[in-house]
């Protein structure tokens, strides 16, 4: 049950209606809009007299209304106008507007202080949700000795830890590389190196060594 509009509709009268009618016959229904059974809209009916009827059916050509309060001549203008009734029931309706409670239409819970920082988290039955904690609280992202490190959780507690990138022991018992050297590579200055034999260097490629460091190939 709804106001209805539709873009640019009019007609005329097909024939001259005396004042107090429950209905009349128009020209043309093209362009106006189809009204289910409690739908309804407005027209404007202008001529010698002029007022705004409300429609509550078309069929055909022929349109049902509120009693006319005045006489209308055959050939008098009807259209559907933006007029204060129509804005009017429309913005009843938006007053009457209930939005929907079921599962997948909900509003989202109040964002007070109380819940800063936390998550939304559905429930275990359709249609509830609520703010919770984070499960493990995150440590701060914006301290500069953050940088590169990863986040870690003893299963309680997250904290950030550096990733240790020159470790030299293994739990595996041995450690595995390439036999082949397909790439141009420099030991670091200061540095020594060890790989297992036997090693190969593509053509084309070296291995640099610098003064004061050894390569040993074992």
């Amino acid at each position: 049950m709804a106001v209805k509009f539709s873009n640019n509709a009019n007609t005329t009268l097909s024939a001259g209606i005396s004042s107090g009618v429950t209905s009349f016959q128009v020209s043309s229904a093209s362009g106006f809009p189809t009204l289910g059974g409690s739908d309804w809209t407005y027209v404007t009916i202008s001529g010698s007299n002029t007022e705004v009827v409300k429609v509550t059916a078309i069929s055909g050509t022929t349109f049902t209304c509120d009693t006319t309060s005045e006489a209308h001549s055959n050939g008098d203008n009807v259209e559907l106008r933006m007029t204060a009734e129509l804005l009017n029931d429309f913005a009843e309706d938006l007053d009457a507007y209930s939005h929907p409670s079921s599962d997948g239409n909900l509003h989202v819970p109040a964002t007070s202080t109380t819940n800063d920082g936390k998550l939304l988290t559905a429930g275990s039955t359709a249609g509830s949700i609520s703010w919770e904690d984070a499960p493990v609280s995150l440590p701060t992202q914006s301290d500069p000795a953050t940088v590169d490190k990863y986040l870690q959780s003893d299963g309680t507690d997250a904290s950030w830890a550096t990733v240790d990138t020159d470790s030299n022991t293994t739990t595996k018992g041995l450690y595995e590389h390439e036999h082949t050297i397909d790439a141009d590579y420099s030991i670091s200055s200061g540095s020594n190196a060890l790989s297992a034999s036997p090693i190969t260097i593509s053509s084309g490629k070296s291995v640099t060594v610098p003064s004061g460091s050894t390569w040993v190939i074992v």
